[in-house]
């Protein structure tokens, strides 16, 4: 199958898909980077095949570069899409916009996959939490399109700051619909047992809440 990784970064999830037997991955990225990172990383291998655009110019990025991405059209030519954690960067308004885009980047009965923070992760403040954010005081509702900023703890101990522009579980409802997308499944992802045996302490304070949303959705035929 073709793959669309939507907001690529350094190439990581476009590996993992090649892994599990996509044929070839097409990524895009905003940052020039990222996107020679991937490149290096994935260097003489015709199965990845990356891009620098930003979202809102995913369809004429795809069109400026179909000679180099190997592709024969920029509509209706990926079976797959993927985005991982990349709305949690834009706003509602741009968001709508991206799914629409890749709506229109789908085969008709392509599948869209993508996952986001949990929105009831602005209620997670507690500085000793592996991950947390600093909504101290801000409501679900009120902050919505609101820059969020926090800290994510690795299992050695140093800290990595994050940033989410929040939205709720209507928003991206509000989304998926406004594009023509069927929901398929919608999980709640957080630790799992496996995770608490392998490392008790690192994600004990996250135990029980819901981390991620990750939605599965289907372009109608």
């Amino acid at each position: 199958l073709l793959v669309l990784d939507v907001g690529c970064g350094e190439g990581y999830c476009a590996r993992k898909v090649v892994e599990m037997g996509a044929a070839k991955v097409v990524g895009c990225d905003i940052s020039d980077e990222m996107v020679n990172s991937a490149k290096q990383t994935s260097e003489g291998d015709d199965r990845f095949k990356f891009y620098a655009s930003d979202v809102g110019n995913l369809i004429l990025g795809l069109k400026e570069n179909m000679d180099e991405l190997g592709i024969d059209g920029a509509e209706d030519a990926f079976d797959i899409a993927i985005a991982v954690f990349l709305f949690n960067y834009l706003t509602t308004f741009d968001m709508e916009d991206a799914i629409m885009q890749i709506y229109r980047a789908l085969k008709p009965g392509g599948t869209f996959v993508f996952s986001v923070p949990h929105p009831s992760m602005i209620f997670c403040h507690d500085p000793n939490a592996a991950f947390h954010l600093h909504s101290e005081g801000r409501g679900y509702y009120s902050s919505r399109n609101e820059m969020i900023l926090g800290e994510i703890s690795r299992i050695d101990g140093t800290k990595l700051n994050v940033m989410s522009i929040h939205k709720t579980v209507g928003d991206y409802i509000k989304a998926i619909n406004a594009a023509g997308f069927q929901i398929v499944d919608i999980q709640e992802a957080g630790v799992t047992e496996e995770h608490l045996a392998l490392h008790p302490n690192f994600f004990e304070s996250v135990r029980d809440r819901p981390l991620h949303l990750i939605f599965r959705l289907k372009k109608p035929i």
